[in-house]
């Protein structure tokens, strides 16, 4: 059995679970997992493939409800807010989606205007001031009337991130940030990261692989395996903590907790071969 790490007593988290349980098709991706975002660090969730990080930033910004629970943010009970309250959430919370998720038929400058001319009625300039203020955070003002096709990985993932900060967000989500960049792309990302951290206090989720990369720059690394928080810890140690899990995940054995195979069962059956030996 799978003995959840509790999170440390924080009063300043951003972010609650409490006994988070969710089962899709069947199979338990959330087993009473409990879980704290401190309000202005950089929290990495890592874990395998499929253990659900992804589906956990799902629940935090109310697009999925679990089974059993509570996710509360900034204090709001993420599953009993009304239709319009949970709106209202939503735009104090910035997504970075994994493959950038820009408008294709919009230039840089509409990607970034766009959740401005949805949910604003702002004069168009000052849209256009907080496009070029939210462009030139990230260093791309010079880039406004390119189209998306003409940006390389990094730049359209800088892009994203200018749209995930336009409405100066208190949290921001990142789903895989790092997939895909060259080194120089990356650096500059992580700067990003950082400096929004660091000089807005905005609080941060970062759900990655990479971890030379999160050490860089995260304050806290949860890790996520069999439905709940296993490790967790400083990002600097965490991978020297003495746990199987963590000896499994971040040493890439197929061998430990973690399954590497998914459940089927016996394979010369499967193949026939029971039948032909008898």
């Amino acid at each position: 059995m799978t003995q959840p790490v509790r999170p440390p007593a924080d009063d300043g988290a951003l972010v609650r679970i409490r006994g988070l349980t969710t089962v899709l098709n069947g199979k338990t991706i959330f087993d009473a997992l409990d879980l704290d975002i401190p309000r202005g660090k950089i929290t990495s969730i890592m874990g395998p493939s499929g253990t659900g990080k992804t589906t956990l930033l799902k629940h935090i910004t109310g697009q999925m409800h679990a089974d059993a629970g509570s996710i509360h943010v900034d204090g709001q009970d993420v599953a009993r807010l009304s239709r319009e309250q949970l709106y209202k959430l939503r735009e104090g919370i910035g997504y970075l989606f994994q493959n950038s998720a820009l408008l294709t038929d919009f230039d840089v400058f509409e990607n970034v205007a766009f959740p401005l001319r949805q949910h604003t009625k702002l004069p168009e300039v000052l849209i256009r001031n907080l496009v070029l203020m939210k462009l030139q955070a990230v260093g791309l003002r010079g880039a406004a009337r390119l189209s998306p096709n003409e940006l390389s990985g990094g730049m359209a993932r800088r892009v994203a991130l200018a749209r995930a900060i336009v409405f100066d967000p208190q949290l921001i989500l990142y789903d895989e940030p790092f997939v895909g960049l060259d080194p120089v792309a990356l650096n500059q990302v992580l700067k990003l990261i950082q400096t929004l951290n660091q000089t807005l206090g905005i609080t941060s989720v970062l759900v990655s692989h990479e971890l030379p990369a999160v050490q860089r720059i995260a304050h806290h690394v949860a890790l996520l395996a069999n439905g709940k928080v296993v490790a967790q810890g400083d990002p600097a140690t965490i991978a020297d903590d003495g746990s199987p899990w963590t000896r499994q995940f971040f040493g890439g054995e197929a061998d430990g907790p973690i399954p590497f195979r998914y459940p089927a069962g016996d394979y010369a059956t499967e193949l026939g071969f029971a039948g032909a030996a008898k």
